[in-house]
């Protein structure tokens, strides 16, 4: 368990941008997150990295983004398939990964490491994740080989943007029209994967671009991305692979991070040439990713003593219950 003194859990602003105590809380129990895989990783022999605004933090901030309230690590494909296979079995009671293969309520084409399914006051959950109620995780992204041949990259584009079409589609559950089924038929003919008609058909489609974005990842191709980037029409993401044959620790917080060797081509690429200028852009979700879930448990307090509380008297009913 990471050691932090007291007074970072304190409010604090950095670059201009206040930061919470409930928020150091959150990230102190996402880096004990982070810890979980770093173990389990080291025990199979795979790599991970920080990625995204994380691996931005880590070389301009040697922590957080200030107004970033996430943890992002990539995988190149290969280790990120041991790591879906294998880890499940070897995380620790308090942890749950969540992907598309073994959770057919997961829609996202990433992993994820969570330290469980909904807020939790007990004793022993809070002394370890440092007293955050909070349902934490940290997304895993893999990190896919792309063939050096531009019409054979097209192509595969061209296949994740008609699945991301085709899911986008299709009624969230069924039963499904014919026109659907004889789609999805279609769809494992080209493809050739077969589709679990019993599970939900939006669910088998981004499982199917999760399949179809790892196709390369056993060539010797010279670049990699971000499969859903490049779906996302980010054509410029292309990141010579070199830049992920090693990784440095790099301080993040009260801990450290591997970021890859060429962190700085990387970062150029995804965040332009100016990149170590702060810049609050804000998060790609709403802030803090808590909030749904504090909303929830205004509701259940709200009904409980039925009346409506406002945020100050939430938050002192929360600290009570933390600290009382």
């Amino acid at each position: 368990m990471l050691h932090f003194e007291e007074d970072f859990f304190q409010e604090e602003e950095r670059n201009g941008f206040v930061i919470s105590g409930m928020m150091k809380r959150a990230w102190a129990a996402q880096l004990e997150v982070l810890e979980e895989i770093r173990r389990v990783c080291k025990e199979l022999d795979i790599s991970f990295f920080a990625d995204w605004g994380t691996m931005l933090g880590a070389v301009r901030h040697q922590g957080y983004i200030p107004w970033d309230d996430d943890l992002d690590i990539g995988m190149l494909r290969n280790d990120y398939m041991t790591f879906l296979e294998h880890a499940p079995e070897r995380l620790d009671s308090w942890y749950e990964l969540k992907s598309v293969y073994n959770d057919p309520t997961d829609d996202i084409v990433k992993a994820r490491i969570i330290n469980g399914r909904h807020i939790n006051f007990d004793k022993e959950f809070l002394e370890h994740f440092h007293y955050c109620p909070y349902v934490v995780g940290i997304d895993v992204f893999p990190v896919d080989h792309i063939p050096s041949d531009r019409k054979e990259l097209d192509a595969l584009v061209d296949s994740l943007k008609f699945l991301l079409k085709v899911e986008a589609s299709i009624p969230e559950e069924g039963p499904y029209d014919e026109e659907v089924l004889s789609l999805m038929k279609n769809i494992e003919e080209k493809f050739g994967v077969a589709i679990n008609y019993n599970n939900r058909l939006r669910h088998e489609v981004k499982k199917i671009f999760d399949i179809v974005s790892s196709r390369y990842m056993d060539e010797p191709t010279s670049e990699v991305s971000c499969m859903l980037a490049l779906a996302a029409d980010w054509d410029w993401y292309h990141c010579d692979k070199k830049w992920y044959d090693s990784y440095i620790e790099m301080p993040f917080e009260n801990t450290t991070i591997p970021v890859p060797i060429g962190y700085d081509g990387i970062l150029r690429c995804n965040y332009g040439e100016d990149y170590m200028t702060p810049r609050n852009a804000g998060s790609s979700h709403d802030y803090p990713f808590y909030k749904e879930q504090m909303i929830g448990l205004k509701e259940v307090m709200e009904a409980e003593f039925q009346t409506k509380l406002t945020d100050e008297q939430m938050e002192m009913l929360i600290n009570a219950k933390l600290f009382g």
